[in-house]
């Protein structure tokens, strides 16, 4: 037996393509597609500016001449009513296919329950993938199976799935399986590739290595981003694995590019840069500065990216990525020369600086500095990485996200978020240092004032301090010539909260005081169509009186809906919209509303504002409804007026709570109406001399209560009358006086100081 065992080994060697690896990885043809959080709910989870792909791989081809034919059970129903939808072919993967002259493309088709035949005259070809997503604000629950027919001319691909393919069963799948296009893809990455390519680049070599080297070039740009999945609040959290990936696909164009649609493309001179494992440093073929490029653009956060940042925003990610690598071989990483920094501070930064502005024509500049503009204006955020660290933009980009910023707005809009959000997560005052590299408030003298105001009381609270060096040595700092003092202490924020924040409806609940009536464009019968975060559907309610739909509407009943909340919550506004898809006319829109709210299932509603009336002459489709700050668990909205001659019923397509609390306002914002307001007078006052309490009719009977910073009350009454003379004597200091009636509340500061 031994000897038969040594000659067997020895064939082998002689002949070793006698021996065939085993395909074990699964080509599944019944498929439980699990309901996800789609591309662009993630991408504004992120606040940031791309998408990613939330396509999932089968493993299968289809030519262009076939048909694709599936089955569709539909195990759990997706609440948002989506269904699956199957693409065949791949996002920005447009090589033409071997003798043909024109390039790949994708077609989406959504799926419908039952049988569903993609004829060959639907497609263009291509490998096939499966989605089911949903965009609302609530978490995915549906479940559906897919099942690829015998009827199907689907065929199997070359795909490395990561985990589970050998390099040994990939080879035998390039012999076995003859199609163009082959595929690569683990829980964090999915890369296309021609087989041309993959023959060329993959099919003798470890993937598993340069499979690892992708994943830890994602992992160094999301730690940048601040996302880590250990963080407490999910908001920081990476896209959930195996879900939404990044997508790397070959293509035609003639430059490495991150399209924003959901992918980054590699033409034929760069296939090599996204098929092999990186080089150290900048000396081997393959460093990993495109892909740490391309891919740092799908992280980037639109909220600050100023006028013609964008190619060096970017850098702020590929930064760590060939930090990492260069650290690697032993050496100090520096992005920039230190001939380039001497250049740069010779030239732009000795420029007049009226004149220095950062967004200036490309060519003045390049003409200006003797190399390339982008290399200049990356410098800046350099400097940052260099003057406070990598928690610097790890708490930048947290913050942005909190904020829930996700555009930007307008260029000084964007100037203005920069440097006050750079100074408050520093903790020191950056106007002068944005303002030496070009970076101010251009036109907009509105938000100059505010910035001015902001600063002032922002350096008189101590949240923000001066630099603590001459403004010259700090933007003269380089990676070559690191000061002793540097880099600096941080002391700013690593946390915030948005100035206009909507509530998240995840987990509320919805009741209405009648039936809706069904409709084919909007659903028009389910309640949760007034919080499911479509403008598409809408609840129908008929207008009491009448009959819709095969409803029958009491003309005593009053159209509402009550919303639980599951905890209480507190917020200073309501958006209630207007149906506004397809049919907008004004008679399905409400005139007048009413809010009530209330804490406890057995106690009463109470009203925070009652007969709001709408514009209807105007009737905007979102209506915009402040009072002072309440809290509650439930809320109910009554809809009292309407169009009395035309149209059967009114129509509601999304509701929502919000609280706005501007970050540098010391006081709650103060209600509207003349009833409403309330406000103390003088303030400051003496400690031991009276003061005023001024409420409108609205507060009568309201309690009053007045706390120390530590949160003891030292004063408690009723208010009787619209001027209430208070007389509290108590030691200098802040305090906090609070109003409260029914549930509303307002809160104002205090100050108190010495005879």
């Amino acid at each position: 037996m031994k000897k038969i065992l040594i000659l067997l080994s020895f064939l082998l060697c002689l002949f070793p393509s006698f021996v065939q690896a085993v395909i074990t990885t699964p080509y599944l043809t019944s498929i439980d597609l699990k309901q996800i959080n789609s591309a662009d709910k993630e991408r504004t989870r992120l606040c940031q500016g791309h998408l990613k792909f939330d396509r999932q791989p089968t493993g299968f081809f289809v030519d262009s001449g076939m048909k694709v034919v599936v089955n569709v059970e539909l195990l759990t129903p997706a609440f948002d009513n989506a269904m699956p939808v199957i693409s065949i072919g791949t996002l920005g993967f447009n090589v033409p296919y071997s003798g043909k002259t024109e390039g790949r493309s994708k077609t989406d088709i959504t799926l419908k329950v039952g049988t569903n035949t993609i004829s060959a005259s639907q497609h263009k070809g291509g490998l096939i993938y499966l989605s089911f997503v949903t965009n609302t604000g609530r978490s995915p629950q549906g479940l559906a199976r897919i099942t690829f027919t015998e009827e199907s001319g689907h065929v199997r691909a070359p795909q490395y799935v990561y985990g589970q393919t050998t390099d040994g069963e990939f080879k035998e799948m390039m012999d076995t399986y003859q199609t163009p296009d082959v595929v690569y893809y683990s829980d964090y990455a999915v890369v296309v590739a021609t087989r041309e390519s993959a023959t060329q680049y993959s099919r003798n070599y470890n993937k598993k290595n340069w499979m690892d080297d992708i994943h830890t070039l994602l992992a160094n740009e999301d730690s940048i981003s601040g996302l880590d999945d250990n963080d407490p609040n999910p908001l920081h959290h990476r896209m959930k694995a195996g879900e939404v990936r990044y997508l790397l696909v070959e293509n035609t164009s003639t430059s490495p590019h991150a399209n924003s649609a959901g992918y980054t493309g590699y033409p034929s001179g760069s296939r090599h840069r996204y098929l092999t494992v990186f080089s150290p440093g900048t000396a081997g073929d393959n460093n990993s500065w495109m892909l740490g490029h391309e891919i740092g653009h799908q992280h980037q956060q639109p909220a600050y990216m100023i006028p013609l940042s964008v190619e060096s925003t970017v850098n702020i990610y590929s930064y760590v990525e060939e930090r990492y690598m260069v650290s690697s071989t032993g050496e100090t990483y520096n992005r920039t020369s230190a001939a380039r920094w001497q250049t740069a501070q010779n030239t732009y930064l000795k420029y007049p600086i009226e004149k220095r502005i950062y967004n200036m024509d490309d060519k003045t500049l390049e003409t200006l500095i003797g190399f390339n503009r982008d290399e200049l204006r990356f410098m800046p955020w350099e400097q940052l990485f260099l003057l406070f660290g990598d928690d610097f933009y790890k708490n930048l980009h947290r913050v942005v996200r909190e904020e829930k910023v996700s555009t930007g707005g307008n260029d000084d809009e964007r100037r203005f978020y920069l440097i006050w959000k750079a100074s408050r997560v520093s903790g020191y005052d950056l106007r002068e240092f944005f303002n030496q590299w070009g970076i101010r408030i251009m036109t907009d003298n509105t938000l100059k004032n505010k910035l001015q105001t902001y600063f002032e009381k922002a350096l008189t609270s101590g949240k923000i301090v001066d630099l603590p060096r001459p403004i010259g040595e700090i933007i003269g700092i380089t990676g070559q010539k690191m000061p002793a003092w540097a880099p600096l202490t941080l002391r700013g924020i690593t946390t915030s909260t948005p100035e206009n924040e909507i509530l998240d409806r995840t987990n509320w609940t919805i009741t209405t005081s009648i039936q809706g009536a069904s409709d084919a464009a909007i659903g028009g019968d389910k309640p949760d169509y007034i919080i499911d975060g479509s403008t598409v559907t809408a609840f129908s309610f008929v207008k009491p009186g009448r009959s819709y739909g095969g409803v029958n509407a009491p003309s005593s009943y009053v159209p509402s809906f009550t919303i639980d909340m599951q905890t209480s919550a507190s917020f200073n506004f309501f958006k209630y919209q207007h149906r506004n898809s397809g049919n907008q006319e004004e008679m399905l829109r409400a005139r007048k509303l009413s809010f009530y709210g209330k804490n406890s299932e057995a106690d009463e509603f109470r009203p925070i504002r009652e007969n709001i009336v709408i514009n209807y002459s105007e009737n905007k489709d979102v209506i915009q409804v402040e009072f002072p700050e309440v809290s509650c668990r439930y809320v109910r909205v009554d809809i009292n007026e309407w169009n009395e001659s035309g149209g059967n019923t009114v129509q509601v397509a999304e509701f929502d709570l919000g609280i706005i609390r501007p970050e540098m306002n010391t006081n709650v914002q103060q209600p509207r109406e003349n009833a409403e307001k309330c406000d103390v007078y003088p303030n400051p006052i003496v400690s031991g001399h009276p003061f005023f309490v001024r409420a409108g009719d609205g507060w009568t009977g309201a309690n009053l209560n007045i706390y120390t910073a530590s949160g003891q009350n030292v004063w408690k009454q009723r208010l009787v009358d619209t001027m209430n003379e208070i007389n509290l004597s108590v030691p200098e200091g802040f305090y906090f006086l609070q109003i409260e009636k029914d549930v509303r509340r307002t809160t104002s500061k205090l100050l108190v100081t010495k005879r």
